[in-house]
């Protein structure tokens, strides 16, 4: 009877993560479906870390979605589940990078926190996976014969892993919000050209941290705690929130780039043929007005100082 109730709960297990494998498969697949009319703009530094942190994720769905799983396949998700969170965070960086006027400071801060905090995790998925062993198991049920892989000799301390994860996670958050509330100390209202897309650049990269802050602190309470065959559930989900919103915040800027460019575009437009309409009334002589070249420069203004957006 308790060898019947043991291999019972282990079933449950296994098909509660193919279940949850399945789940986040779905949700990278969904985004990508009804993004990819936006994929299409120019090549620089945020489209590459964009092709990426998007088609990496996307090939690493195609495993979970088949029987066939090995010793090796285990390795390669914990890697994978790595190297999509450092996607996401060097995305972030640049955003942050951007929000404080390129300074050199803030940079090295990020970058630095960024290395000790990706090698630290490293480092301890590398000694858990080095020491992890895989068992092949068959089960024969009636008119179907289950295979499954389940792993063993993994360590207490594994959960540990996300802990350097959060707590760079939290710093680019604590940017964040402190280059927020100058932002808006300085502006009464972010809504206008170039403040609008500081303010997007802040709204997606404080909502990215309270997400993926639970996403994290959900994984680190399950492998803390829970059974060695439940260690897959959350971080499919780690994975897939991290694609989606790296994208997602990617892509929010270009949509607001285009918005405020086509609003000056008609500015542009709307200027010049007032200009005309003044020529031809009063001559070929008359110029512009001071106000209508006040209104000229300050554009330029905002295209210089919100430049470095762009490379997102």
């Amino acid at each position: 009877m308790a060898l019947a109730n043991l291999i019972l709960t282990g079933l449950q297990d296994i098909q509660a993560t193919r279940y949850a494998q399945l789940a986040s498969s779905a949700i990278i697949i969904f985004d990508h479906v009804i993004t990819l009319d936006e994929e299409k703009s120019s090549w620089s530094m945020g489209k590459v870390l964009f092709v990426i942190n998007r088609y990496y994720t996307l090939i690493s769905v195609v495993p979970t979605l088949t029987d066939s799983v090995s010793l090796g396949f285990f390795r390669w998700q914990g890697w994978t589940g790595l190297i999509a969170c450092m996607i996401a965070e060097v995305i972030l960086q640049m955003r942050l990078y951007a929000l404080y006027f390129l300074n050199k400071k803030v940079l090295a801060l990020m970058v630095a926190t960024f290395i000790v905090s990706s090698a630290s995790s490293a480092v301890i998925m590398g000694k858990v996976l080095s020491g992890i062993t895989a068992r092949s198991l068959a089960l024969s049920l009636p008119g179907k014969n289950v295979i499954f892989c389940v792993p063993s000799g993994v360590p207490d301390y594994f959960f540990a892993f996300w802990v350097p994860i959060i707590g760079f996670e939290s710093l680019l958050c604590g940017l964040a919000l402190y280059r927020g509330f100058q932002t808006f100390r300085a502006s009464g209202s972010p809504f206008q050209s170039g403040r609008h897309l500081v303010a997007i650049l802040i709204r997606d990269s404080v909502l990215y941290f309270l997400v993926m802050f639970a996403t994290y602190f959900t994984n680190l309470l399950v492998w803390a705690s829970a059974p060695t065959n439940l260690l897959e559930i959350p971080i499919a989900f780690s994975v897939a929130l991290s694609c989606c919103l790296g994208n997602r915040m990617i892509l929010n800027v270009r949509e607001v780039n285009r918005e405020i460019v086509q609003s000056k575009v008609q500015s542009n437009d709307t200027i010049r043929h007032q200009s005309k309409q003044q020529t031809s009334f009063f001559g070929p002589a008359e110029q512009l007005t001071d106000i209508e070249m006040a209104q000229l420069r300050s554009m330029r203004v905002d295209e210089q100082n919100y430049g470095p957006f762009i490379v997102l």
